[in-house]
């Protein structure tokens, strides 16, 4: 790791300082300006720059007395920020500044909605045209290996340089407080992470009072009907397969469903990785994790809920599988083949015989990749290298990652049918029946992302029999939390936002976009300084939640593209993080609100709330339901976990809490609720079965699956216990 004398030494070897005057300063951010250039802009402002009174050592010795500092080990990141804060000199403050406005005048010059100048489509990996017939992109977009080397170089450089800068500043910081500030053992809280966002519930395929057959049973929630998403765990009606980790790998588990007299017929172990998502599609089970190797092994967990794949720098040594199980015996499954691609899983879909994966690939090291050895910095599956025809770029924006996408014929899945590398990766993903749009921060990992995170690029990829090509990019102010904002509806595009103005303030709004990602309409400023918390469309209708200090639900209606049109505001105590249709006229909302003062003040307890949709689209709160206090659900970090099965009435999830007679024991429980009248109740509660020890419910690996009239409440080892489905809103009784 190169120290920050060696880079001042490198920036003095490059080229002659050059002095930057206060027009200069003023001005746009000059095209061919450097990092070294900023750096020694920001250095000459500071030097003519005098400190204010407010932050003479004398000032900031008094503003941290009484102060808690922490051992470096243990120093959090807020803490860290908070101290750069108070204690750097107003010279370099001045500097970042200078900086700050610049970058922020190149953003603000760009249009809410801007269009790239040319749509763009990547060859398939044999060489063949892939294009849809009647489209009007026919052009592609190659990048070279030297192209790519030198995206690749250049924002690693960026990143060194910007990281030697904070390292400066931060032992400043730390070398001017540590006289001054007492020090503590006790810790500080630790910042909440953003809750990840997973993509799926559970859906009944059968009409209620209908005789029960292998074909009468619940699946995966699909987002877009006809595109299929995984789980970890599975039902095909005649059998129920979960996952496990093992000693070597993971073991699936085959169960013959019968109440609570069910068993395991038959298993396998997939060796040397975790698995995160299974399907099952005739006689093959497909199962899809990372590998493990390289740093990743000592930090990636089972089902993807570790870090791993949140750590940046140890992504390039990790390498998604994806396992095909030949089920046609299930006392005997055995593996067929295995497909390896580069980087760590992010999700997948199967359409039109097609298992499509994506993955997050990262290339970081301290010294320069060579442009002769593209397998160093190129990504490969199944060992082969990506040609350069599978190669195109998000956005313009510098990167050190790409998103990998593969695609796999279900019906013969021996060779991979087509394979696109597209550089700029940390996306969103949403899949309809005939595209893929990815929606990525700009600038995500770059060490300006103060100024540039705010900026999202979509793109959108054609797909047909497996094979994939780009169609297009776009770029807007604002952010994408989840693939649950976007939606296709008519050929268009649609996707609800939020964004950040200078002053701090967060907006939200609704944008529609036509297939070639052209701005068409637009609704903006809703709820001012509030966020986007949970989406859900029902055709025509999109309706979303933000949250501050209410939990307003809004409805537009987008069958005028052009015009959409906000059609309703419901302002409710508390919050709702997942929405979900449930029938033709509900909604069901569930977040936290505080059960004692009837949803308002601090959030803390799990909410479930039951919406009736109008036919002018006004939102009414016919219901809403508490968990025991304090208890906390999963739904907003892992939609996977929620069975919602609209056509009988029934939502189900796990809750976690306190749970014990004589000590307080951290445990889960798994509660179904049915809908009576224009109620919910709840009809089944594994906290009731004392048979069942609160503890070895983990709401993030527990789903329900209906098979018949049978309910079955499973784990990654098997079913947990099972009930006989009643009517009404009749309690449930053990299968």
């Amino acid at each position: 790791m190169s120290d920050f004398n060696e880079k001042d030494k490198n920036i003095t070897n490059s080229q002659e300082p050059k002095t930057w005057s206060a027009e200069d300063n003023a001005g746009y951010m000059q095209e061919d300006m450097t990092e070294e250039d900023i750096y020694r802009m920001i250095k000459e402002d500071a030097a003519d720059i005098e400190p204010p009174e407010s932050l003479s050592p004398e000032a900031i010795e008094k503003k941290l007395i009484g102060v808690v500092q922490e051992s470096p080990k243990r120093r959090t990141p807020w803490l860290a920020i908070a101290g750069m804060a108070a204690c750097l000199a107003f010279g370099v403050m001045a500097g970042l500044f200078t900086y700050s406005l610049i970058r922020s005048r190149d953003i603000d010059a760009a249009p809410k909605a801007e269009m790239s100048d040319t749509a763009v489509e990547a060859p398939t990996a044999d060489g063949t045209d892939s294009a849809t017939p009647g489209s009007d992109n026919e052009a592609a977009a190659e990048l070279s290996y030297a192209d790519v080397c030198d995206i690749i170089n250049e924002y690693n450089e960026s990143v060194r340089a910007q990281r030697d800068m904070n390292k400066e500043e931060i032992d400043y910081v730390e070398e001017a407080s540590s006289d001054a500030a007492p020090t503590s053992d006790e810790s500080a809280p630790a910042a909440q992470s953003e809750n990840s966002k997973s993509e799926s519930a559970t859906e009944s395929t059968q009409t209620y009072g209908e005789k029960s057959t292998s074909d009468d049973y619940s699946e995966t929630d699909k987002q877009v009907e006809g595109v299929s998403e995984g789980d970890i765990v599975k039902t095909d009606g005649k059998h129920i397969f979960t996952i496990e980790p093992s000693t070597f790998g993971y073991k699936i588990h085959v169960i013959e469903p019968n109440g609570n007299e069910s068993k395991e017929i038959g298993s396998v172990i997939v060796q040397n990785s975790d698995c995160e998502e299974i399907y099952i599609v005739g006689d093959r089970l497909f199962a899809i994790g990372n590998e493990w190797s390289g740093s990743d092994t000592d930090i990636n967990r089972f089902g993807g809920y570790g870090l791993g794949k949140y750590y940046g720098r140890y992504r390039e040594k990790t390498r998604t599988i994806t396992t095909v199980v030949d089920i046609s015996n299930a006392y005997d499954p055995k593996i067929e083949t295995r497909h390896i691609q580069s980087g760590s899983f992010a999700t997948s879909r199967i359409s039109d015989g097609y298992l499509y994966v994506f993955t997050e690939d990262w290339y970081e090291k301290e010294e320069k990749y060579d442009v002769d050895r593209p397998e160093e910095f190129v990504p490969t599956s199944d060992e082969k290298v990506f040609d350069t025809g599978c190669i195109v770029r998000c956005g313009e924006d510098a990167t050190n990652n790409y998103m990998v996408m593969t695609s796999l014929s279900v019906a013969d899945p021996g060779e991979i049918t087509d394979r696109l590398a597209v550089l700029g990766g940390r996306a969103t993903y949403y899949v309809s029946t005939e595209n893929i749009y990815i929606a990525r921060p700009n600038n995500a990992n770059s060490p300006y992302w103060q100024t540039a995170a705010d900026v999202t690029t979509i793109s959108k990829f054609r797909y047909n029999d497996g094979k994939i090509k780009k169609v297009a990019d776009t770029s807007f102010r604002g952010w994408i939390n989840d693939s649950y904002y976007m939606h296709e509806y008519q050929g268009n595009f649609c996707f609800v936002y939020t964004s950040r103005g200078r002053s701090g303030a967060t907006t939200n709004g609704l944008c529609v976009m036509d297939g070639e990602l052209k701005p068409l309409g637009e609704i903006d400023k809703i709820a001012v300084g509030e966020t986007i918390y949970a989406s859900y469309y029902i055709d025509n209708m999109a309706y979303f939640v933000t949250y501050r200090n209410t939990d307003p639900v809004f409805a537009v209606d987008i069958s005028d593209p052009k015009h959409p049109e906000l059609k309703s505001e419901l302002k409710l105590p508390g919050f709702s993080s997942y929405l979900h249709s449930f029938g033709d006229d509900k909604l069901i909302g569930i977040g936290y609100g505080d059960p004692s003062k009837d949803g308002s003040g601090w959030d803390n307890t799990a909410k479930l709330s039951l919406f009736e949709i109008g036919k002018d689209y006004s939102i009414e709160e016919l219901s809403k339901l508490f968990g025991e206090k304090e208890e906390r659900h999963i739904a907003d970090e892992n939609h996977r976990a929620v069975f919602v099965d609209e056509k009988r009435g029934l939502i189900g999830l796990g809750l976690m809490g306190t749970y014990a007679d004589d000590e307080v024991a951290w445990g889960g429980h798994y509660v179904v609720y049915q809908l009576k009248g224009n109620k919910l109740v709840k009809v089944m509660d594994t906290l009731k079965d004392k048979s069942i020890d609160p503890k070895t419910i983990e709401p993030f690996f527990t789903r329900g699956v209906r098979i018949g009239e049978t309910f079955y409440v499973c784990d990654l080892e098997g079913v947990k216990t099972a009930y006989t489905i009643g009517e009404n809103g009749e309690k449930w009784k053990k299968a």
